[in-house]
């Protein structure tokens, strides 16, 4: 997939014409992330510019006051930020990262640019298992499985492939007004470098499955995509460039009548905001709240996702993807391989499910692999090096 970045779609749009040399300057009046306040949500925010590009309060107007100033000279680091992602060398080359101006840094190579939607990989998906039952299964398979993992900002920040991070029960307006001083901003702060420090394309998620039961308890979509954007942009101005943000909801979500508020589109950070569209697949069958009895195939569960991210001209993920235990398992996951295959030009990662319900209306469901064919039918994923990698 072509590099492609928040600040190059917009200069394409025709709604910045400015220089690299200048950008960061001309961006405070001209562009913020998609019409992100730049100041705090307390009701004193300075927007610079909405989603379409036309002028907002705050835009084009002397900056009088010390908020003002203040307010001006973070939307000027979240815009270097961005413009230091739109400038990022492309996969497998080694040059350097302008988001560490001056300092001569250099990408690792095999890093992957942000807009490509995966770890660079030759275009070979990763294939791993969630943690939980990460090291039953490298057990299982006797074969190096990626492995994706999940915490909150308040812990460290695990080695994985793939992470999947919240603020675990923090409203999301809370954390999209987390500012400088405060404690979570300061934590996703540690994140971001962290992150960055290590190198090598890191698939990030915040706050999965949002349109699942957290909407009942930390606020709506427009809040969630607040908290999405406002994480994403403490990342960019840390530099840490080398995060492919993955949008992970529930596969349900995109097949969902679209007048229901678990629809995945009311849910999208935006364009501008996602590297990757991740969907968690399952076949329940029998088992879990509100099962049908009805048998899908990953085909049936997954294709609803990879429209959408082909209509975003987006690469997809199955962060989580599993079936609940039944004498047809080995074939389904035999039959998710060829489905896997058959759309290498848009997969990144899928992780098997292997480990037991997180939560209680589902606890009769059993995602583990137990057979030595289930677990010879994921290592035989993971030994097919022509479309997989770890």
């Amino acid at each position: 997939m072509p590099l492609s970045s928040p600040v190059t779609r917009r200069v394409r749009n025709g709604l910045l014409a400015t220089t690299t040399a200048t950008a960061a300057v001309a961006l405070v009046f001209a562009l913020s992330p998609a019409g992100e306040p730049v100041a705090s949500a307390a009701g004193s925010a300075v927007f610079v510019a909405d989603p379409g590009g036309a002028a907002a309060p705050g835009a084009g107007r002397a900056h009088g006051t010390a908020a003002e100033a203040d307010a001006a000279d973070r939307a000027a680091r979240t815009a270097a930020a961005h413009i230091a992602r739109a400038h990022r060398p492309s996969p497998g080359s080694a040059a350097v990262d302008s988001s560490a101006a001056g300092s001569g840094e250099t990408l690792a190579a095999g890093s992957a640019a942000p807009g490509a939607g995966g770890p660079s990989t030759g275009d070979r998906i990763v294939v791993g298992s969630v943690a939980g039952g990460y090291q039953q299964a490298l057990a299982g398979t006797g074969v190096p499985l990626a492995d994706h993992a999940y915490a909150f900002f308040t812990g460290n920040v695990p080695q994985a492939q793939m992470i999947t991070v919240s603020a675990a029960g923090t409203p999301w307006r809370e954390v999209a007004a987390a500012g400088p001083g405060s404690t979570l901003y300061g934590q996703i702060v540690r994140w971001a470098q962290t992150i960055k420090a290590r190198g090598g394309a890191v698939m990030v998620a915040y706050n999965h499955e949002p349109e699942g039961h957290d909407r009942l308890e930390l606020g709506s979509a427009a809040d969630f995509i607040a908290a999405y954007r406002h994480v994403e942009t403490i990342f960019d101005q840390q530099g840490a460039s080398n995060v492919v943000w993955t949008w992970q909801m529930t596969a349900y979500a995109f097949r969902t009548n679209s007048s229901s508020d678990q629809y995945a589109a009311r849910w999208y950070p935006g364009d501008d905001w996602i590297d990757n569209v991740g969907a968690d697949a399952y076949n329940w069958y029998t088992c879990g709240a509100g099962s049908n009895g009805q048998y899908n195939e990953l085909q049936q569960i997954g294709d609803p996702v990879l429209a959408f991210a082909r209509a975003h001209g987006k690469k997809a993920s199955f962060p989580e993807f599993a079936s609940h235990a039944n004498a047809d398992r080995t074939q389904w996951l035999g039959n998710a391989h060829q489905y896997f295959v058959r759309n290498q030009d848009i997969l990144t990662a899928a992780f098997y499910f292997n480990r037991p319900p997180t939560l209680a209306a589902n606890a009769d469901c059993r995602w583990g692999l137990t057979s030595a064919s289930e677990f010879g039918a994921l290592r035989q994923m993971a030994q097919d090096t022509a479309h997989f990698t770890v």
